[in-house]
């Protein structure tokens, strides 16, 4: 008979502390990126991700010279 069991996991910790996206982060002040980024939100529709993260994502695949496609797969697969 099986046992079950439960594993936290902090995500912070499966990144290493010298990653490039963790340097990006303290450089960068996405909070005043995002004031800047002017877009008329609608109220139609779904929600979006937000400015914030849309920025984030565009910087992202710029720095990895990464398609659409390639970027969506990216996303998937990695926990950075």
């Amino acid at each position: 008979m099986g046992v079950n069991q439960v594993e936290m996991v902090m995500l912070d910790s499966l990144v290493r502390k010298d990653h490039p996206y963790r340097k990006l982060k303290s450089l960068l002040d996405f909070d005043r990126v995002q004031r800047s980024v002017k877009v008329e939100e609608s109220g139609l529709g779904a929600n979006g991700y937000g400015k914030k993260r849309l920025v984030t994502c565009l910087i992202l695949q710029f720095m990895e010279d990464l398609s659409d496609r390639e970027f969506e797969r990216f996303l998937a697969e990695n926990n950075a």
